[in-house]
């Protein structure tokens, strides 16, 4: 017998009814943590960009012609709904262990909001301050670093999914029509 459970016999001895031993029902959630520290600190740091950024608009938009005005806005525009997004899916796969919001979250990541960070970043003709690098390249470190956490914790959640799934089966507890409903797979 462990130190644990003596523990927690004694205690259901000593003072009966009060035992803490809760028998777990349904799935551990097994998050990633890296990923979820990146995205906590994205969300918190997120307004401070946004804040940044604006500030750039409202102080350099003029001197700019209006097709390019047309096109940093609709960036940003992209940027700012884009981010959103992708941090609620973002948080909603890892913290739920749900495969599709995980995998959203990544394709997003990967398929727009890198494009645009990057566009953001790396061109010459915005014009940027210090500020405005310093600010951009924080933002674009953090979308790398959850793309690559992002993708360790799909493939994991993923294989977790799978294993679950094929011990279900085996125990014949859940049916293929059963696995169809909950996740309106068709």
């Amino acid at each position: 017998m462990d130190w644990k459970s003596t523990v927690a016999a004694m205690s259901d001895k000593v003072f009966p009814g009060l035992s803490n031993n809760v028998e777990k029902q349904g799935n551990e959630v097994m998050s990633n943590l890296p990923l979820q520290m990146a995205l906590y600190f994205n969300v918190i740091y997120a307004p401070f960009w946004l804040f940044i950024i604006t500030m750039y608009l409202f102080e350099k938009l003029d001197q700019f012609t209006d097709l390019h005005q047309f096109v940093i806005l609709t960036i940003i525009f992209i940027a700012t709904t884009v981010e959103i997004l992708r941090l609620y899916l973002g948080y909603e796969g890892n913290l739920r262990d749900k495969v599709p919001e995980l995998s959203g979250f990544w394709m997003l990541s990967i398929l727009l909001q890198l494009p645009v960070q990057s566009i953001l970043l790396f061109t010459p003709h915005l014009n940027f301050s210090v500020l405005e690098v310093v600010s951009q390249a924080i933002m674009f470190t953090m979308l790398v670093t959850q793309i690559i956490s992002g993708y360790v914790a799909l493939k994991f959640t993923a294989a977790q999914q799978a294993i679950y799934f094929r011990i279900m089966k085996l125990k014949a507890d859940i049916s293929m029509s059963d696995i169809q409903e909950k996740y309106r797979i068709s």
